[in-house]
């Protein structure tokens, strides 16, 4: 289960929704490499902006808003 405080719960919820990083990274917007470097501990979701897509991925809206993607604005 998603703890929407810690981000140390992403892969053990990942996992439960049986979705692979490349799902996650799809339905999300945000990069495979970015939630692979989140789940090692790596980088603070947090505070680069990418907590918020992850968890409404995660959460079943998987509608990305322009800003969710990465921090990058819609072209």
């Amino acid at each position: 289960m998603l703890d929407p405080l810690d981000p140390s719960t992403l892969r053990s919820a990942r996992e439960e929704a049986n979705l692979s990083r490349a799902q996650l990274a799809t339905a999300s917007g945000v990069h495979e490499t970015t939630i692979m470097r989140i789940e090692k501990g790596e980088v603070d979701p947090k505070l680069d902006g990418t907590w918020a897509p992850l968890a409404r991925a995660l959460m079943g809206n998987t509608t990305p808003t322009p800003q969710d993607r990465d921090g990058q604005e819609a072209a």
